[in-house]
């Protein structure tokens, strides 16, 4: 169990207003230690601090700093078998980059490279569909509706299919800007889009 003073009042107010400046100070303390070790490292080939910064760092630290080392540094990394902590090895074959470690730091490092690797994707109707076929089919749902979202799903992997002289039938935001518009009767000439059928 921890052993420490509980702080109350305008002391813990003041406690938690500085720890900002706490942090920047120990993300900036902690680059300039982790750079110094990987400048080490590549003109002396010795992971010594490497490790020993490693090794001295909060467990929850560990991760990215490990990582860090990996992408900027001349080292690979051995994990202990019990899953906890591990060893630093130097790599002949690899080359410090110390420019691209001075621009992120250990603790920003993991972030960076999971929002950078982050990109929306597009979203894709026939693999959605055939996601519920498979939802359906493993709930046992009617036949019918299987075949009928299956048949959906051959469209949407389908190609577009364009019908000339065909006005495409307005969305909702059309329809709701022109409620005259929607209460319209439709004209019995114009087969709507969605009955549009590749020849």
């Amino acid at each position: 169990m921890a052993q420490f003073q509980i702080i109350t009042g305008k002391a813990l107010k003041n406690a938690i207003a500085g720890r900002g400046q706490q942090i920047a100070t120990f993300t900036q303390r902690e680059h300039q230690l982790a750079v110094s070790a990987l400048a080490h490292l590549g003109e002396h080939n010795d992971v010594i601090y490497v490790q020993a910064l490693y090794d001295m760092s909060p467990a929850n630290y560990q991760r990215g700093l490990r990582l860090w080392f990996l992408e900027f540094g001349k080292c690979t990394f051995k994990a202990n078998e019990s899953g906890k902590g591990g060893t630093f090895i130097y790599a002949k074959s690899k080359a410090s980059d110390i420019e691209g470690a001075m621009k992120v730091a250990p603790a920003n490092f993991e972030k960076e490279g999971k929002e950078s690797t982050t990109e929306a994707k597009a979203f894709n109707a026939a693999e959605y569909l055939a996601k519920v076929v498979e939802k359906l089919t493993k709930e046992g749902a009617d036949v019918r509706v299987i075949r009928a979202v299956e048949g959906a799903q051959k469209v949407a992997a389908g190609p577009v299919v364009v019908v000339r002289n065909q006005k495409p039938l307005p969305t909702a935001a059309e329809k709701a800007a022109s409620p005259k518009r929607a209460a319209k009767k439709a004209d019995p000439m114009q087969a709507p889009a969605a009955n549009a059928v590749a020849a």
